[in-house]
């Protein structure tokens, strides 16, 4: 044991050995993150730097304080930039830092990389709440969430438990900290407003620049507090006092203002909360203000209580010494405009919290090197890394002594607590000084009490009994009126109440008797009125256009059956006549009598029910014009005719989504009807239902039995009768005793044969409509034998139908069932047929779905009409341009005339086929002309690379000229010899199809010269070009060899120019008329050639490829027959000429006029091109025929559209025809406008009336 003791103490002597150095004391780093330079506002880092180095000193030469360890400072100007921050804290922690001092501004983002490493950090100018949750943080600089338990200490100690927070947003989450400290309290914040800076406001120009904003926000809250928390700027505070000033608030000394404020209070800018710098000029006076002492002594302001003064003032001279040493190197004084004007540098409190922190490290650090039982170099930078163990060293002390002379205190995160006093508007001796301006004022905000540290919260005391605020009133104002904001702490009377109660009560009761009585009275009196006086009565005069007996057949009817259809038999369906009530298009029906019809009470109470009836699935009832032999219900007008014209129109598919659209709505119409006073309709049928122009059914014609029984009806015959009884229910066929208004199980019957109908679309009846109408009747009221069933409409057909489902067919079953009671009601019905409507948009969307699906063929017609009309225009164009230069068509399509033109230089390029004779001799006429489509086609696809012209190909003969219509400069030469070298080569490769042995021998001349250009001739006008340089190209081709490319000089002088290509002189060659000329070889070219440019080479589109075609005539494969022949579609077995987009329409361009100067009138019917008849016989043109094209020289048969344009080769046009289709386009469009506009149909309406029947039937066949 002895000898254990001996071992241990030679370790310990050994390792002290070994730790002491020549100073006995082991060098610890520590990192200063501060910000001298940069954006940061208010730095601190030329100021304060002294600080850390005084504190620094102050500890090493300490021996109670880390007697063993000298700390070294390493430092780094962060600009108060998180990245830069971090990277710098990055060196540092690979140079062994063992704490950071810092940083400015933000911190959170810079202690979590402290806390990576477990480094402590210490921050000395942080306000981020966020850092105060992390274990290796610590600060002695207060967050400003801190002086919010000042603030409750303060409201606790005048008793002022109900408070109102206006806060700026800097101030957020110190609002926020406020309103959980009262709560902890049991304080009520009776509200919470947020205010923006005033800078900010004006300069974005809101709401909160203005005066007026802050009486709305202060009238708001004034009835509901008495003690207001203000957190911002001194300037806003100023703002709101003002304002409340203006408002008389202070005049009685009722409210308060407590100011929150974090810098320590000075005396020389304690003038800040209540005078503004631009405010007073100098030497100005307060004594006489009375109304400003009021408002000043309603202020009380929490400030970060000042160091003692004596003990600070040394400190901060000894900063500014250390600032001027080493490492910082500072300047003490900071220079001015003026050398003389240069002042002491200003340290500021921060200098202090920088102070306290590396005391706190250093006494933490201390405490943690004396419990170690043994240290070395190792263990003492592992306890001063160790940064969780030294902040909770730190707060286990919980208080330490600043080098300001307070005591401060920590909470449970490290954070101080800060020291905070109290100011208030006392007398006092010291003049206000704002920006070298004197205030003469013997009033100034001095401290009255400050704030001790507790358990919990800080305890307020007054620094002495003389020191009590003057409160404006002579009293402690209290937080709300002695009955409080709204009375509800004074007693009420209740013997008075109850009296009140009682005569308000008794009041109320007779008042709400007299008020029934009289509504009761008044209702009476004014049903009595309606009926009496015909409310519903409307005059004929206020009907305007409306014909009497006139009949239109509807727009819309187009059969689905052939021509032996009950609707063809009958002359067709009547649509509607209409007119115009009050400026609204009405639908009107006509009952006649035979004999005069008395109006009875009772119908006339029925007209006024029916004109009290509204629903969207109900066809309003408007009113009823009353004549001796007839009367005329006014309804209104569906713009889409009735469900049974859309039925039986098949240019509408109805699709299952629509077919649900339209029984929901008779459905929900008729549900509507029964749960009425009119029980039933009685007269149920598709004709009955009536679709607006949005695709919303409405049922109709209901009501009004006992006149629509008595009406006669000449019109109908036997026929027509029997087949209007397709919808009523065997059992009312049978009774002739029937009531007249029917049953509500009739409806439901009706409703069946509907659905079949619109299902179907093969009429009531489907497969049975080929017998006679009364026959079908008569099997229907046929009582059906045991087990036989009725006769019904055949379901099976159905069965294949998109609404073809079970559970449908079986709706159908039972709504026909021949039971009456046996069938189910509309309510029992809907539910039924639930699942047709599950996946049923909503109405907006099945509106524009109709729209678009049930209008797709007349759209198609229209976007085909357009697209011929564009590619009919393409096609005269791209005609015009292959004929003519770009520049030239350009000018002539525009009306410009073309005058001849003088080109300097141009280089015109020839070329034929040598042996093209005999080889023509040798085929047949076909493959002559099958071989030069194919080598000119190849020749056409190569010169599209170039800036060239194709002038005109004449047999074997290719003319090719570069430099015109558009001069090129000096390329013109280059573009043709680079053309000729491809197209030689390409002919080398070419096979002939009908003698793939044999070689194309081309032959190419070129030259270079001027020319004149210009257009030549009206009927088939040609660029031509006129000179002595065609001649000599010419002659160059004629003169030159088979494979090779013959220049004249002047071409080889312009390639010589441009460079690039290689040339072998040829000779002297005697040419006709021009003697012995000099030429050359063209060869080759270069890298520096012209080159070919990287264009579209693909087939040029045919020219008036179409199909030729004859209208369509009637026969067993159509649906109707037409006297218009039909443009959408073609004929079966008509071969086409060629295959392509058919093309239907042709017209001539009117800038194509070969008299521009001759303007002709557009609208004579004898005039269009030419100048006279006599012009036109001697040219011996036919008449044109109206089913005859007219296009590349050749008549086929197909329609001709006839439009409203100027004809350049005809001069006599049919005119009876044209105008008959330009009334029926105008009522196509009116039409058109009106499917896709619900608020046209009165255009439409007026259009049809307008035209008459003749103009009625066009339309209708041109529609079809």
């Amino acid at each position: 044991m002895h000898g254990v003791s001996v071992r241990l103490l030679l370790v310990l002597l050994f390792n002290q050995l070994m730790f002491t150095s020549a100073n006995n004391k082991t060098d610890l780093t520590i990192g200063f993150l501060t910000a001298m330079k940069g954006e940061l506002p208010d730095r601190q880092g030329l100021g304060i730097s002294g600080a850390i180095t005084k504190a620094l000193y102050d500890i090493n030469k300490d021996e109670d304080i880390l007697p063993d360890v000298n700390l070294v400072l390493k430092w780094n100007d962060t600009r108060g930039d998180t990245v830069v921050t971090t990277r710098v804290m990055t060196d540092m922690m690979c140079d062994g830092v063992s704490a950071f001092f810092g940083p400015e501004g933000p911190c959170y983002v810079e202690a979590v990389v402290s806390q990576s490493r477990n480094i402590p950090m210490i921050s000395y100018r942080c306000s981020d709440d966020k850092a105060s949750k992390i274990p290796t943080f610590a600060r002695t600089e207060p967050p400003k969430t801190q002086v919010t338990k000042s603030v409750v200490a303060l409201l606790r100690y005048y008793e002022w438990f109900k408070f109102t927070i206006i806060a700026e947003s800097d101030w957020e989450n110190v609002a926020k900290s406020l309103v959980s400290e009262a709560k902890r309290g049991n304080m009520t914040v009776q509200d919470v407003k947020q205010v923006k800076d005033k800078h900010f406001c004006c300069q974005e120009r809101l709401a909160c620049c203005y005066t007026v904003w802050w009486y709305e926000m202060i009238n708001e809250t004034r009835n509901k507090t008495r003690i207001y928390v203000f957190m911002g700027q001194p300037l806003t505070l100023i703002d709101m006092m003002v304002n409340m000033r203006a408002m008389e608030m202070f005049e009685n000394g009722e409210y308060i203002v407590i100011y929150v404020d974090m810098m320590p209070y000075s005396p020389y800018e304690a003038q800040k909360f209540l005078w503004k710098a631009f405010d007073h000029s100098n030497n100005q006076t307060c004594s006489n203000e009375t109304g400003f002492i009021k408002m000043a002594r309603s202020l009380l302001v929490v400030v970060s209580t000042p160091p003692i003064q004596t003990f600070y003032k040394t400190f901060t001279e000894d900063v500014r010494k250390f600032n001027a040493k080493e490492p910082f190197n500072l300047p003490v004084f900071n220079p001015g405009l003026f050398p003389q004007q240069s002042i002491v540098t200003f340290v500021s409190i921060y200098a202090s919290y920088l102070y306290d922190s590396i005391k706190l490290y250093a006494q933490a650090l201390d405490q943690l090197l004396r419990e170690q039982p043994v240290l070395n170099q190792t263990i003492i930078e592992e306890v001063a890394k160790n940064g969780t163990k030294i902040i909770e060293t730190i707060i286990k002390r919980k208080t330490y002594e600043s080098i300001t002379g307070a005591t401060i205190k920590l909470d449970e995160n490290g954070d101080s607590e800060g020291n905070f006093s109290v100011l208030a508007f006392k007398p006092s001796d010291r003049n206000n000084h704002n920006n070298n301006r004197i205030i003469n004022c013997p009033y100034h905000m001095i401290p009255v009490g400050q704030f001790l540290q507790g358990k919990t919260i800080p305890e307020y005391k007054l620094i002495n009994s003389s020191m009590q605020p003057d409160w404006p009133g002579g009293h402690r104002p209290n937080m709300q009126p002695s009955c409080g904001f709204e009375h509800e702490l004074c007693a009420k009377d209740t013997s008075s109440q109850q009296s009140g109660i009682v005569i308000a009560s008794t009041l109320g009761v007779l008042l709400f008797c007299a008020s029934v009585l009289t509504i009761s009275i008044y209702r009476k009196w004014k049903i009595e009125q309606e009926i009496e006086g015909l409310l519903w009565k409307i005059e004929k005069s206020e009907i305007v256009g409306y014909y009497g007996n006139e009949v239109i057949t509807s727009p819309s009817k187009l059969s689905l059956v052939s021509a032996t259809s009950y609707e063809s038999r009958c002359g067709g369906q009547i649509f509607a006549a209409t007119g115009q009530y009050r400026n609204v298009v009405v639908r009107i029906k006509e009952l006649k009598f035979s004999k005069k019809k008395d109006i009875t009470r009772d119908i006339m109470k029925e007209m006024r029910l029916l004109g009290d009836i509204r629903h969207d699935n109900v066809n309003s009832f408007i009113g009823a014009v009353v004549e001796p032999m007839r009367i005329l219900i006014v309804t209104d007008y569906c713009a889409k005719g009735s469900l049974y014209d859309i039925v039986e129109n098949e240019d509408i598919k109805l699709d299952k989504m629509f077919i649900t659209s339209l029984l929901n709505d008779l459905m929900k119409g008729m549900i509507y009807i029964h749960s009425s006073l009119l029980v039933c309709h009685g007269n149920l049928k598709s004709s009955n239902c009536v679709v607006t122009s949005r695709w919303v059914l409405q049922v109709t014609d209901f009501g009004l039995h006992e006149l629509r029984q008595y009406a006669e009806n000449d019109s109908i015959g036997e026929h027509q009768y029997y087949r209007s009884l397709f919808w009523k229910a065997p059992e009312l066929l049978r009774d002739i005793q029937a009531p007249i208004k029917g049953t509500q199980k009739a409806d439901v019957y009706a409703f069946a044969i509907i659905m079949h109908e619109i299902i179907s679309r093969r009429g009531p009846f489907g497969a049975c409509g080929e017998d006679e109408p009364k026959e079908i009747i008569k099997k229907v009221k046929q009582v059906p034998g045991p087990g036989e069933p009725p006769f019904r409409p055949n379901l099976e057909q159905l069965m294949d139908c998109e609404v073809g489902e079970e559970y449908i067919l079986a709706v159908i079953r039972d709504c026909w069932a021949e039971n009456p009671e046996s069938r189910p009601d509309f309510p029992t019905i809907r539910a039924r047929l639930k699942h047709m409507r599950d996946k049923s948009k909503n109405i907006v969307d099945q509106m524009m779905d109709m729209m678009e699906k049930y209008a797709n063929n007349l759209e198609d017609l229209v976007n085909q009409r357009t697209l011929e009309v564009y590619e009919e225009k393409r096609k005269t164009e791209d005609l015009l341009h292959r004929m003519l230069p770009a520049p030239v068509a350009s000018k002539l399509t525009r009306g410009f005339g073309v005058e001849p033109e003088w080109f300097d230089q141009v280089t015109i390029y020839f070329s034929d086929i040598v042996g093209f004779t005999s080889m023509s001799a040798e085929s047949t006429p076909l493959q002559v002309v099958n071989f030069l489509n194919d080598l000119y086609t190849l020749f056409d696809r190569i010169i599209k690379g170039y800036d060239v012209y194709k002038v005109e190909t004449i047999g074997d003969a290719y003319m090719v000229v570069s430099g015109l219509p558009i001069p090129n400069g000096d390329l013109h030469a280059g573009e043709i010899a680079s053309m000729s070298l491809d197209l030689l080569d390409a002919v080398k490769h070419h096979r002939i199809q009908h003698r793939p042995n044999d070689t194309l021998q081309l032959r190419i001349g070129i030259h270079t010269g001027p020319v004149v250009a210009g257009v030549v001739g009206l009927t088939m006008p040609r660029y031509c070009l006129f000179g002595d340089t065609v001649n000599t190209a010419s002659r160059m081709e004629s003169n030159g060899e088979p494979l090779r490319i013959h220049i004249s000089n002047q071409c080889r002088a312009a390639l010589l120019k441009i460079g690039g290509y290689d040339i072998v002189e040829r000779g002297l060659v005697k040419m006709k008329g021009k003697g012995e000329v000099l030429t050359y070889w063209l060869v080759g070219a270069t890298d520096s050639c012209v080159k070919r440019r990287e264009v579209d080479l693909g087939e040029l589109p045919p020219l008036f490829c179409r199909p030729r075609r004859s209208p369509k005539l009637p026969g067993g494969d159509s649906r109707r027959q037409s006297s218009v022949p039909r443009g959408n579609s073609i004929d079966k077995g008509v071969p086409e000429i060629c295959p392509g987009p058919v093309r239907r329409l042709f017209r001539e361009s009117r800038s194509l006029d070969p008299f521009p100067d001759k303007r002709l009138d557009r609208l004579s019917p004898s005039k269009r091109s030419y100048h006279s008849l006599q012009e036109k016989n001697s040219q011996g043109l036919e008449e044109p025929r109206g089913d005859r094209v007219i296009g590349n020289g050749s008549l086929v048969n197909a329609p001709l559209l006839l439009e409203n344009k100027r004809w350049h080769s005809l001069e006599d046009v049919p005119t009876e025809p044209y105008a008959k289709k330009l009334i029926t386009r105008s009522s196509i469009r009116s039409w058109l406008f009106g499917l896709f506009n619900s608020t046209s149909y009165r255009n439409s309406d007026a259009s049809l009336r307008k035209g008459g029947y003749s103009d009625l039937q066009a339309e209708k066949e041109s529609i079809v």
